[in-house]
């Protein structure tokens, strides 16, 4: 089992198209942090919960295009292709779909990971800022519900059709500069833009990172929404798909 988990791990990894995509992250990365968050978000410092939460919303479509080109390796046609030789192995299906589904996730994690650590070390040689506990939540209410809803979403537009998941590609670009109300704004923006500037400054002169009830319903939304998608597009594979 582990085997087989770290042969789908390292089919979704180990190609050009993937590492590109970390080298766009990477150099994305730097020019985020270098033009837009060493100034501050909405008049927060660099280091604050909003100014990190616009990095993450700003860097996350490139992630999802990410997410949605390890999905289209459900439906290649190389994948296609092997269906006889799958369909004789011993593994139980349902098993297989699983491993597959956690080396996506893995993969996502692993290619987020990237702006995250790069960031963390700007914040500690230009700011000299350790305290990196402040961006955990920045972090879960930004990647989590998008990584779960896109998943979901690309699951069931692969079935219905493989060309779909490359379309949804430019409209991760397209609809994250689209003014979004924010209990549905999935990737963020909008919502760490504008929503400090509706807070009063605190003691120390900024303003605290809260999230409020509508954004949490959102984020959750999105989140049950892509688990619900994964399981139906998921339980409908059958042996002949493969």
């Amino acid at each position: 089992m582990t085997k087989l988990f770290k042969y789908e791990l390292r089919r979704l990894l180990v190609n050009k198209f993937f590492l590109g995509l970390l080298v766009i992250v990477a150099l994305y990365s730097k020019h985020l942090l270098e033009t837009v968050v060493i100034l501050g978000v909405s008049n927060t410092a660099p280091f604050s919960g909003w100014s990190y939460g616009m990095f993450l919303a700003k860097i996350l479509p490139i992630l999802l295009i990410a997410l949605l080109f390890f999905v289209s390796f459900l439906y290649s046609n190389q994948e296609q292709g092997m269906s006889t030789l799958r369909n004789a192995t011993p593994i139980n299906l349902s098993v297989l779909l699983l491993l597959r589904c956690s080396a996506m996730i893995i993969g996502f994690l692993l290619i987020a990971a990237i702006p995250i650590g790069f960031s963390l070390w700007f914040y500690a040689n230009n700011f000299h800022f350790t305290n990196f506990g402040v961006f955990i939540l920045p972090i879960l209410i930004t990647l989590l519900p998008s990584m779960l809803f896109i998943l979901g979403l690309g699951i069931i537009a692969g079935r219905l059709h493989p060309t779909l998941l490359y379309a949804l590609m430019p409209l991760m670009l397209l609809f994250s500069y689209l003014p979004m109300p924010r209990i549905i704004d999935l990737f963020g923006s909008n919502f760490f833009q504008d929503f400090p500037l509706t807070l009063p400054l605190g003691a120390d002169g900024e303003v605290a990172f809260v999230v409020p009830v509508v954004v949490w319903i959102g984020k959750i939304v999105y989140s049950m929404t892509g688990i619900v998608l994964t399981i139906l597009g998921l339980i409908h594979f059958t042996k002949s798909d493969y």
